[in-house]
């Protein structure tokens, strides 16, 4: 199908993360492996028509581990409509 199919890959990870939270799971996607994808290729050695665009960490929230969630930025800092 081609790169423009890439953009898919959005769509399916945040069906994925929502059909993980309903099972009381979280999960992390991690867009940095497609830096890597060349180096984790030698290793795995995948099929020629394969390749690493991203990852996801799947697990249980460690509520004993303190951090800091991060909050959304507002609306219209991030979002512009156009038209009438």
């Amino acid at each position: 199908m081609g790169r423009p199919q890439w953009s898919d890959v959005g769509m399916y990870l945040q069906t994925l993360m929502l059909l993980l939270r309903a099972e009381g799971l979280h999960s992390y996607p991690q867009m940095a492996w497609s830096v890597y994808r060349r180096t984790v290729a030698e290793i795995l050695s995948p099929p020629d028509e394969l390749i690493l665009l991203c990852g996801t960490s799947i697990g249980f929230e460690a509520r004993t581990v303190g951090y800091v969630h991060t909050g959304r930025a507002p609306l219209d800092e991030t979002v512009t409509f156009v038209g009438g």
